[in-house]
């Protein structure tokens, strides 16, 4: 499996989004002002499935429904509610379900009412539904990733494209790492994942792991030793970091010496500095074809959003 992957000739993968998804690590980064947005998405190679208002064809069906007859009476209701007063995913004067039911050239409403139902059906109350609607589908923020040094793995032309920043004393990035497994085994065809280094530097243990594992990249070992990074996470001390250098076969005089290169700590830091740029304060921080993910870190919610950029 390579290691590294690019997007074209730009070595980029484009990011949209600025919010932060409940359950992250507190630890905030420094903040900077938003990059500039613009409307690059549409014709970017990460954009993937997403066809937000552009015509659907019968060689591109609208994606599957959610069985209303799942909801009881109070839950139908809230549907009901937020699917006639919020407007049209794709920014026409009309509602939800009248761009459901009347506008097939906007596919976006369609995710988004599955998405309304899927979220009463989860008892969220018709105010968290709009918020979750607008982080979702109508605040994009339009940046880019670059990943032409970020370990990868999954299916080396997925098109979907996961990227994540994580910091490895974060206890939801341990969580988080534990359900990409699952993904990448439903997906085997579909979805490429993209590791990013996001140490608080406050944090020293989490630091010196990063670099670790970076220096571990230049072997083409990144993901045996990261996940023996994960068993170990709440004692990174130096001889543990030393140790699994040693138990997964590096060379390790060469990894020694690269852990405190210039090359390994730019490296890490620039994985850093790219984060503070997004806006991302806490880890993990999921991007999903350049959308910022914003649900609950879990199975059904990420499957849905990669459902989305696969039209299914």
């Amino acid at each position: 499996m390579k290691q590294q992957r690019a997007f074209g000739r730009s070595r980029s993968v484009l990011v949209i989004g600025a919010v932060f998804f409940a359950g992250a690590c507190s630890k905030k980064a420094a903040q900077t002002h938003p990059t500039s947005a613009g409307s690059a998405r549409a014709t970017s190679p990460a954009a993937g499935a997403d066809q937000g208002s552009k015509p659907s064809t019968e060689s591109a069906p609208l994606p599957a429904p959610f069985d209303l007859g799942k909801l009881d009476a109070f839950k139908r209701k809230v549907y009901d509610q937020v699917v006639n007063r919020e407007p049209s995913a794709c920014g026409k004067g009309h509602s939800l379900l009248y761009s459901v039911e009347h506008d097939n050239s906007c596919r976006a409403s369609f995710y988004a009412v599955r998405y309304v139902a899927r979220l009463a059906d989860s008892g969220f109350s018709e105010s968290e539904i709009g918020e979750k609607l607008e982080r979702r589908f109508r605040a994009p923020r339009v940046s880019y990733i670059d990943v032409s040094h970020a370990p990868s793995k999954g299916s080396p032309s997925g098109r979907v494209q996961i990227v994540e920043f994580a910091e490895y004393q974060c206890p939801h990035c341990k969580e988080m790492e534990a359900l990409m497994p699952q993904l990448l085994a439903e997906y085997p065809k579909d979805v490429t994942l993209y590791f990013k280094h996001f140490p608080f530097t406050q944090h020293r243990n989490a630091l010196n792991a990063a670099r670790a594992a970076a220096a571990a990249q230049n072997q083409g070992k990144f993901w045996e030793y990261n996940a023996k990074v994960w068993e170990n996470s709440d004692r990174l001390y130096p001889a543990v970091l030393e140790g699994i250098a040693r138990e997964i076969g590096l060379d390790f005089s060469r990894w020694y010496g690269d852990v405190g290169s210039d090359d390994v700590r730019g490296r890490v830091q620039g994985d850093r500095t790219e984060g503070i740029g997004l806006e991302i304060h806490r880890t993990p921080a999921i991007f999903i074809n350049g959308r910022r993910f914003t649900d609950e870190p879990d199975v059904p919610s990420l499957k849905d959003w990669i459902d989305e950029e696969l039209g299914r």
